[in-house]
């Protein structure tokens, strides 16, 4: 029917994309001028910092909210069942999903890195005493890895993807929602090509499960579950960010290629092996036809 439309009526991916791209950018700028404009005079400006809680962590994933949300409302049209559209209603919050999002994204890196430790490619340093508590550090560390995760899963595998896979079929949608994935990485310390393309297969991962379980949120849990495991777990960097590690750190012998380097575990190919077992057992078990959004139509 046109530039903007296709012949069902419907506005064309492109634009919808565009739209969700533009709202999500209002949003932020709505939040960092107005939310935290409102929240400076309360109480919870201290009570963050008290608990180093990163707000504006926080404020990004609300922007993401509020653009996916404005984008199925006013493009998509949607009423009834609203974030189901993207995975992310009620019925997607369901014990299944997310046990399975729970054990993917834990077991795919621990089970790697313990095969790494037992080889003595990994290995654990005593670290001096420090100001913080390991409770402390890790409070911290899931403050700042809850929100990020959040955000991260609703700017790819939340409309992005539903919007993809809806006009182009689910693997030119989870190859193009991967990358963007990993160049949205790239600013991170010190990326290279590897660790680069372990987030492009960490992007086909998370969306294995988003896409398998039919759950937004199970992505979010597998997400923060492998990030918890690194940084809580075994005190190594996440992504390349170094986090507090009070009492021990672990250590990485190398080869880089294997074993992640200064980008952390998730950047060698110990950590690939991991992913692509764990995808191909949820695409084998799991996958269902009916599963791959919970409402694209």
């Amino acid at each position: 029917m046109g530039v903007f439309l296709r012949t069902d009526g419907r506005v064309r991916a492109a634009w919808r994309v565009a739209f969700f791209a533009l709202a999500t950018t209002a949003s932020g700028l709505f939040v960092s001028g107005v939310v935290y404009e409102a929240i400076s005079w309360t109480p919870l400006v201290g009570l963050s910092r008290q608990y180093a809680v990163p707000l504006a962590e926080y404020g990004q994933a609300l922007a993401f909210l509020i653009g996916t949300y404005a984008a199925l409302r006013i493009v998509d049209g949607a009423r009834d069942g609203l974030w189901s559209r993207v995975g992310f209603g009620p019925s997607a919050l369901r014990a299944r999903p997310m046990l399975i999002g729970l054990a993917a994204g834990t077991l795919a890196i621990l089970v790697p890195c313990g095969v790494l430790i037992l080889a003595g490619r990994l290995t654990f340093e005593r670290q001096p005493a420090e100001v913080i508590s390991w409770w402390t550090a890790a409070r911290g560390a899931l403050f700042l890895l809850a929100p990020a995760a959040l955000a991260e899963e609703l700017a790819v595998r939340g409309y992005l993807l539903t919007t993809l896979v809806e006009s182009m079929g689910r693997p030119s949608a989870v190859a193009i929602t991967s990358v963007i994935f990993a160049m949205m990485h790239l600013l991170n310390p010190d990326p290279s090509f590897l660790s680069t393309g372990m987030v492009a297969l960490a992007g086909l991962f998370l969306a294995t499960i988003r896409l398998t379980t039919g759950s937004l949120w199970a992505a979010w849990i597998a997400h923060l579950a492998w990030n918890v495991v690194q940084a809580i777990v075994l005190h190594a960097p996440v992504s390349g960010l170094p986090l507090p590690t009070p009492g021990y750190r672990l250590v990485d012998r190398g080869p880089v290629w294997l074993t992640g380097g200064p980008w952390g575990p998730e950047g060698g190919l110990a950590a690939a092996a991991g992913m692509l077992i764990a995808t191909f057992l949820l695409i084998r078990y799991y996958a269902r036809p009916s599963a791959s959004t919970e409402a694209t139509a």
